[in-house]
C-alpha cells in the first residue's frame, strides 16, 4: 500500500560551504502531530550549532511549497519519493485505540479484544475474504469509529497494519488534525479511535488525558499491566520492547531531495537526529529507532548521503 508524503516546513538559514551564513530556504513540510519533536531537534541542534539558525514553520496546504526537505509517516518506496531523492528514518510513532471512559464497550470487551474483533469492530467486512467475513448477523460489538480522512499518514497505517483498505473503516471522517478526533470522543461516549501517544497522553503529567480510557486488548498479564498503568513511559517501553498485534507501529522520516542529498550541513542535522535527537523522542512521545534500523541510516549517512530505504 503506498503511502502519501505529508509535511511540515522547515526554514533553515545554513552555513555553506564557503563558510559563511548563507540564506538557504530547506523545507519540511509537515505533519503536524510529528511538529514537535522536529522543533525540538531543530532547537537542540541549533544550541550545539548556532551558526545554523534553523527556524520550523508548519505550513497549511494553501501555502506555496519550495525545495526542500519533507517529513514522511509510514515507509516508502523509492518510486513513491521520485527517484533519487532519498530518505532518512528518525523515530517511530504508535496508533493507540482510546475510548471515552464511558464508553459501553469498555465493559462488554472484558478481558480484550483480540486482533480479528478489533479489526472487525474497525473496518466493513470484506465479502471477498473468507476469513474476515462471517455472515453471522448482529455485530458481537459495536462502537462508532472516529478517523481521518483516508489519505492521512496516520490512517493510511492504521489500513496496512490490518491488512485492509483506508476506505474500509467504518464510521465518521474527522477533518483536521488528529487532535479532532479526541475532541469527538469527548462528546461521543460510544466513539473509539486509533490516536498517537503524544496527543492521547498529557505530556506534562505522563498519564492518560482523563476522558480517555485505553480499549480493553487481549496482551499477556504484564503489556495489560503497563497500559493500564495509563503512563505513556510505561507505554512507550511496552511498545519497545513487543510486539502488540493490536497497536500499530509505523516509522517517520525526512526525505532529502536530490539537489540536497551532498549537503554537509543537512547530512549533519540528520546524522545529528540519529546520534544525538533519539534521546527526546520519548519525552514527546515517540519511539526510538529499532537498533537495526538506526544502524543502517547511521551507516548510509556515514557513505558521504548516498542513503538506501530500509525495507
Amino acid at each position: 500500500m503506498k503511502k502519501t508524503i505529508y509535511k511540515a516546513v522547515l526554514f533553515a538559514f545554513l552555513a555553506g560551504f564557503s563558510g559563511h551564513a548563507i540564506a538557504q530556504e530547506i523545507q519540511i513540510e509537515g505533519i503536524k502531530f510529528v511538529h514537535p519533536i522536529i522543533e525540538k531537534w531543530v532547537t537542540e541542534y541549533r544550541k550545539e550549532h548556532p551558526e545554523a539558525r534553523l527556524e520550523v514553520k508548519v505550513v497549511t496546504e494553501k501555502d506555496v511549497p519550495s525545495s526542500g526537505l519533507s517529513v514522511i509517516a509510514g515507509r516508502v518506496s523509492e518510486e513513491e519519493v521520485n527517484g533519487r531523492n532519498k530518505v532518512v528514518y528518525t523515530g517511530r510513532y504508535a496508533l493507540i485505540p482510546v475510548s471515552n471512559r464511558n464508553n459501553p464497550l469498555i465493559e462488554k470487551a472484558g478481558k480484550g479484544l483480540k486482533k480479528k474483533e478489533l479489526k472487525n469492530l474497525v473496518f466493513e467486512k470484506d465479502l471477498l475474504d473468507d476469513e474476515s467475513y462471517e455472515d453471522n448477523g448482529k455485530e458481537k460489538y459495536a462502537a462508532t469509529v472516529y478517523s481521518r480522512s483516508g489519505q492521512a499518514a496516520t490512517t493510511l497505517t492504521l489500513a496496512e497494519h490490518f491488512d485492509r483498505a483506508p476506505e474500509h473503516i467504518k464510521g465518521k471522517k474527522i477533518i483536521g488534525d488528529e487532535i479532532y478526533l479526541l475532541n469527538a470522543l469527548q462528546k461521543d461516549e460510544s466513539g473509539i479511535a486509533f490516536n498517537t501517544l503524544n496527543y492521547v497522553y498529557d505530556l506534562k503529567t505522563r498519564q492518560l488525558k482523563s476522558h480517555l480510557t485505553i480499549l480493553p486488548l487481549s496482551l499477556k498479564s504484564e503489556q495489560r499491566e503497563a497500559l493500564l498503568s495509563e503512563n505513556i513511559d510505561k507505554a512507550i517501553l511496552l511498545l519497545e520492547t513487543a510486539k502488540i498485534e493490536t497497536i500499530p507501529v509505523d516509522r517517520f522520516g525526512i526525505i532529502i531531495p536530490e539537489e540536497h542529498v551532498g549537503n554537509a550541513e543537512i547530512l549533519r542535522f540528520a546524522n545529528w537526529i540519529l546520534e544525538q535527537g533519539q534521546q527526546y523522542n520519548h519525552e514527546f512521545g515517540f519511539l526510538s529507532l529499532d537498533s537495526r534500523t538506526l544502524s543502517a541510516q547511521k551507516q548510509e549517512l556515514k557513505n558521504g548521503g548516498s542513503l538506501t530505504f530500509v525495507k
